[in-house]
């Protein structure tokens, strides 16, 4: 044979089913070829045995053969099937016998094989191109120079051993807690030649916890308005929340005397706190209580009482717990502030003036004036929101508001009061409110009477309630072109609605014109059709059950048709194709498809 193919492997993904595996290439013996599995997730390398692992048939064939083994490969496996010729030669000619020439071509053959493999072999290595050169590719040194070092290459570009170097070194440190063991790692990625290290260093025992400046104290639980004793500091209220007083002995838990100091806690004069005091827990600083000062302080025998108002606090003191109380002074308030605003006809704020979720109050049913001066204006801006007025009941519980309306540019909207007199928007006559009222309900509080101007009213009953008022028309309802679209007529009942005016849905009684002869079910039951030419009756949007009538006119021997969906006779057709007024009678015997719309028609109307 010749031989025209270069393969010499197959490989194959294991399934843990397939047994069979077929090799592409021609073999000379069942030794020849070589049975290799792979696991994928390590790279392991395991040659199987053939009788024990598996069979091979197809020897000597020139499409190869097949592997067969005992137990599947498994998922994750790889199977390779390699020629590895034996590299003998068993060719032998007899001299003088005739010319072998099938042996010899096989000789020849097995030949072609073992440069085949040889080829892959180094198909695998590392190999420099065909246009460089190594002077030498052998060693000089010897295994022990050569252990525990790099391959690499010299100066020359010839093969070498070196300790190997690193181009970037990158170290770590992290902590060890306190009583571990310290540690040390080291790792090399050849790829970038990047060296990291990474130390992991023991810390110290943290320390204890140093106490807060201030007094040094201690608690006392009790809640007696009494001394209590020596060094100590106690509340009237076991709840840190609801504490309004608090009692300093005269001294320190030094002995020290600190009356003098506790008295000048009342020292400032601002309205708001005093001071602050800050009482905090030794070695504990998540366990606190924050008082300002709110009166002043009063002098008792062997201790002072501080009246406070609570700010903040977190968890509780217990009996004789050593404490630290701090106290720091606040600002004595400014000349010319508020609360000097009666000494002052005229005060003025230097910025603006924030409530802090208190209340603007008058006293002996005073009013409350809001005077611009000139063209000056009350506003009430928006900032994040559109500005907003609450006009609460007596008591504050809920209320009415004026709000106005979000963001649009160029846009302002006026409410103008009715004038003269008092100005009111309750129960005034003749209040006039022009503009756009939109998204919104207008629900007066009584029903309207009998020769009552127009009016709109209400009642729990009746609902919303619309009067008129005309000469002709009480009730005139208008489109955006000026058109009447529904009235009643004065001192009637009757609501009429135009005839050209159409009503949403299946209206019964609506005519609607339709001259194409597209007859829209959707809008209507009833229509009229003045044909100008010839058409097709056709229907859309049919509804099973659904009939109506169509006046047709046909104004000159215009040809009618029909469409596939309508029923109606030939006789029909052709009466209706000539001049005259016609009626038309339809039945929809299902949604609109193949003969639904059964038509019938007159003769022509006199």
């Amino acid at each position: 044979m010749t031989v025209s193919s270069t393969n010499t492997r197959n490989s194959y993904s294991g399934n843990g089913s397939t047994t069979v595996f077929a090799y592409t290439f021609k073999i000379f013996d069942d030794d020849d070829i070589t049975v290799i599995i792979r696991t994928d997730s390590t790279g392991a390398e395991t040659t199987k045995t053939k009788t024990t692992h598996y069979s091979v048939s197809g020897v000597g064939v020139a499409s190869g053969g097949n592997i067969t083994f005992g137990s599947a490969p498994a998922s994750g496996e790889t199977v390779v099937l390699l020629r590895t010729t034996a590299r003998t030669q068993t060719t032998d000619y007899t001299p003088n016998d005739p010319f072998p020439a099938a042996t010899h071509e096989d000789a020849l053959d097995k030949l072609t094989f073992m440069v085949q493999e040889l080829e892959e072999t180094v198909g695998r290595s590392l190999k420099v191109s065909k246009t460089n050169v190594i002077a030498t590719s052998e060693f000089t040194t010897s295994a022990a120079d050569r252990a525990n070092k790099l391959l690499s290459f010299d100066g020359s570009g010839n093969l070498t051993v070196t300790e190997g170097k690193v181009d970037t070194v990158t170290a770590s440190v992290s902590a060890v807690s306190a009583g571990g063991s310290p540690t040390a790692s080291a790792t090399y990625t050849a790829s970038s030649g990047a060296l990291a290290l990474a130390f992991g260093l023991v810390t110290g025992n943290t320390g204890a916890t140093g106490n807060s400046a201030g007094l040094q104290m201690t608690f006392n639980n009790s809640t007696s308005d009494a001394d209590p004793g020596g060094g100590k500091v106690a509340l009237n209220n076991g709840t840190l929340g609801s504490v309004s007083e608090i009692y300093i002995d005269d001294a320190d838990d030094n002995g020290t005397a600190i009356s003098s100091f506790i008295a000048t806690f009342d020292d400032v004069s601002n309205v708001t706190a005093r001071g602050i005091i800050h009482i905090e827990k030794e070695g504990t600083a998540a366990t606190f209580a924050i008082y300002k000062v709110s009166g002043a302080v009063t002098a008792a025998s062997g201790y002072s009482k501080v009246p406070v108002t609570h700010l903040a606090s977190n968890g509780t003191f217990s009996n004789l717990d050593g404490i630290r109380v701090d106290f720091t002074y606040s600002g004595n308030d400014g000349a010319g502030s508020l609360t000097n605003v009666v000494g002052d006809t005229s005060p003025e704020l230097g910025g603006d003036l924030d409530v802090l979720a208190r209340d603007i109050v008058s006293s002996s049913n005073r009013d409350i004036d809001l005077a611009p001066h000139g063209t000056g204006k009350v506003v009430v801006k928006g900032n994040d929101n559109p500005g907003t007025i609450v006009l609460n009941c007596e008591n504050n519980s809920h209320g009415q508001t004026i709000k106005a309306n979000d963001h649009s540019a160029g846009v302002t909207n006026v409410l103008t009061l009715p004038t003269g007199g008092d100005q009111s928007l309750v129960g005034t006559a003749g209040a006039t409110f022009t503009g756009v009222v939109a998204a919104t309900t207008f629900e007066p509080s009584a029903d309207t009477s009998s020769g009552d101007n127009a009016a709109i009213g209400y009642t729990s009953a009746e609902g919303l309630i619309l009067t008129g008022q005309g000469s002709s028309t009480d009730v005139t309802i208008k489109n955006d072109a000026d058109t009447t679209v529904a009235s009643i007529a004065t001192g009637t009942s009757i609501f009429t609605l135009n005839d050209d005016v159409g009503v949403s849905g299946r209206a019964v009684g609506h005519v609607t014109t339709d001259n194409d002869g597209s007859f829209d079910l959707a809008v209507g039951n009833d229509f009229k059709c003045t044909t100008a030419g010839g058409l097709t009756l056709t229907f859309t949007n049919a509804a099973a059950g659904q009939s109506g009538n169509i006046m047709f006119v046909n104004g000159g021997n215009h040809t009618i048709a029909a469409h596939a969906d309508v029923a109606i006779s030939a006789d029909s057709l052709t009466a209706i194709s000539a001049t005259g007024t016609y009626h038309l009678a339809y039945y929809c015997s299902a949604a609109s498809g193949s003969n639904s719309i059964l038509v019938s028609a007159s003769a022509a109307l006199t």
